[in-house]
């Protein structure tokens, strides 16, 4: 037995001798100060800081230990083992503290890869995210208002609808073209005589002009109608972004 400020000490090592230590040497600190026996005289400083780094020590290597690995066998039986096999490493493991409690988990080499997938698929979300959101700010800035905005959409579609009606001229300039080639064909063959072969050449082109035209025209009618379709859902939109920005704005104020 040791010996210190008069309170025996055992001898030996480890988590329980400290626990020990810092036990016998805080029984020690307790006396009753009376008027002729303060406890500042009682009880020197270096002994107060030697019971709470004994307390202190104990402490820590009881939460210490040895670590062990557990994980998952081909058949989903739980192992343990205090060292590592190939078939943890590729299966992936946790490692486990004295107290069992899982301080790391290390992935496999397929949830590492799992996680390069979603990872991916993370950074493609996020910057589609912050596309929108330039988007929706370049959307403000061209247009300050609502009234801004509808001006243009139906701008869009005056737009269309003129190229329509260029187009429908067009259309029936061709077709008249092609209407005069067939009479004259048919004019030929009243009479008897063989269409001439530049006539027939040209009035398979003048087929394809109307068709080409007419397809253009086609088009065109879907775009018209999709920009007028889609006036709406943009106003509605535009009034959740400029609410969302006023929001934001507020926030921001003192």
């Amino acid at each position: 037995m040791l010996k210190s400020c008069g309170v025996p000490l055992p001898r030996g090592g480890g988590a329980a001798t400290l626990l020990r230590v810092s036990v016998l040497i805080s029984r020690s600190l307790l006396v009753i100060p009376t008027p002729s026996r303060p406890l500042r005289r009682l009880v020197p400083k270096w002994v107060l800081i030697l019971g709470l780094a004994a307390s202190g020590m104990a402490l820590a290597a009881t939460a210490t230990g040895p670590v062990q690995y557990r994980w998952h066998d081909a058949h989903g039986v739980l192992q343990f083992s205090d060292t590592l096999s190939a078939n943890a490493i590729a299966r992936g493991y946790d490692i486990v503290n004295a107290q069992g409690v899982v301080v790391q988990h290390v992935p496999s080499p397929a949830e590492r890869r799992a996680e390069g997938v979603a990872a991916q698929a993370q950074a493609k979300l996020d910057a589609a995210r912050a596309r929108q959101q330039a988007a929706d700010a370049q959307l403000l800035n061209a247009y300050p208002t609502e009234a801004d905005l509808r001006s243009a959409l139906q701008a869009q579609v005056s737009n269309v609808s003129q190229s329509m009606r260029a187009t429908e001229i067009n259309l029936h300039s061709q077709e008249s073209s092609l209407a005069d080639m067939l009479q004259r064909a048919a004019e030929i063959e009243h009479e008897k005589k063989p269409v001439p072969p530049y006539l027939t050449h040209d009035i398979a082109q003048q087929r394809q002009v109307v068709e080409q035209q007419r397809l253009a025209l086609q088009r065109q009618q879907q775009q018209r109608d999709a920009a007028q379709a889609a006036i709406a859902p943009q106003l509605a939109r535009y009034r959740q972004i400029k609410q969302r920005a006023q929001e934001q704005a507020d926030n921001q104020m003192p």
